[in-house]
């Protein structure tokens, strides 16, 4: 049985050996400059060979999706491997981090009964290194209506999937999704402050700035989407407290986004300058935070940054390796493809 013990020096070693498996920031730039059919070689030769190779006997999918495919299963099962040598304290802070996948997947099931749920042939490919099984999402996802989605949550009886029950309810009775969103965000904060709250050291307090910077960047997206007018008075929802480094008081009363982030991380990514549009700032936030997490793998060698830092490395190549692949396919220019990449240097 798991306890309150640790076993971080066998775990940040075999994380680190693990890690020379990642994609180098070279040889991501080397495949967005390359065609199609060489993406396809490097997937059946070279380290997502196992995982491709077993997509490609299904007629089922597309090249691309086969891809897609490929990159999930082992981005997923390394995730799971890696917090399966966790013990005690990096178990249990790993957990924490890893329920990002479970997060994403509830806002993706939300946008889904908020919106029009018509043409979708695929089932989404989920982020399942988290505390819930594709069972769950995927039975979620196909019901007919929330109602029927609320049974199936119920039905499985998992007091994690309670949280996107209560979000389910707020889209239900209000149509507001930014508002189910902001209930499911909150829920999902409350529910992992038990666990950080028993590891009052900078291990935990790694993993507690993870969720501030979460709030971070929900209350700044929230400030722009309000400033654009997107967020009318009536759609309005208030900000979320507990942010890291950015105090929801002083965000609401900031009349341009530099009095908000002056003195905080999140500043380099308001100073690139003007943004064109919504989606351009949104990335550059969603950039500094995951430069942010993969900084912290060379930090302490034998301490929670390695676990951390390893799960931001997965998860960056994810990102990378599909925005690669999606590029190709669609025939983006290399240097538009780069330029969207999550920066692994």
């Amino acid at each position: 049985m798991r306890g309150h013990s640790e076993n971080y020096s066998y775990l940040c070693a075999a994380l680190r050996a693990r890690a020379a498996r990642f994609y180098k920031w070279d040889e991501l730039c080397a495949l967005a400059r390359g065609d199609f059919k060489a993406l396809e070689s490097e997937f059946l030769e070279g380290r997502y060979s196992e995982s491709y190779r077993s997509q490609i006997l299904s007629s089922l999918f597309s090249p691309l999706r086969k891809i897609e495919l490929a990159i999930m299963f082992e981005i997923t099962k390394r995730l799971r491997s890696a917090h399966l040598k966790a013990e005690g304290e990096p178990h249990e802070l790993m957990s924490v981090v890893l329920s990002r996948g479970d997060l994403h997947n509830f806002r993706v099931i939300l946008r889904r009964f908020a919106s029009d749920r018509s043409g979708q042939s695929e089932e989404y490919l989920w982020h399942l290194y988290g505390n819930l099984s594709r069972d769950f999402f995927k039975n979620v996802w196909e019901a007919d209506d929330i109602s029927s989605a609320r049974k199936w949550i119920y039905l499985y009886g998992d007091p994690y999937g309670m949280i996107l029950d209560e979000a389910m309810v707020a889209l239900q009775s209000t149509g507001n999704l930014v508002k189910a969103e902001r209930v499911l965000l909150l829920n999902h904060l409350k529910y992992h402050q038990d666990v950080i709250s028993k590891y009052q050291n900078k291990n935990g307090a790694i993993a507690k700035e993870f969720l501030g910077r979460l709030v971070d960047l929900w209350n700044l997206n929230l400030w722009i989407h309000e400033r654009s007018g997107i967020q009318t008075k009536e759609t309005r929802v208030g900000y979320l407290p507990g942010g890291a480094w950015i105090d929801d008081k002083v965000l609401s009363k900031a009349k341009v986004i530099t009095e908000a982030v002056q003195g905080t991380p999140w500043r380099r990514a308001i100073s690139k300058g003007a943004f064109m549009t919504f989606h351009e700032f949104q990335w550059h936030l969603q950039k500094e935070f995951w430069i942010w997490q993969v900084s912290l793998f060379r930090r302490d060698p034998l301490g929670f940054e390695v676990p951390f830092g390893y799960i931001a490395k997965a998860l960056a190549e994810w990102s990378n390796l599909n925005m690669i692949a999606i590029g190709i396919a669609f025939g983006l220019h290399p240097d538009e493809i780069i330029g969207r990449l999550i920066p692994v240097k």
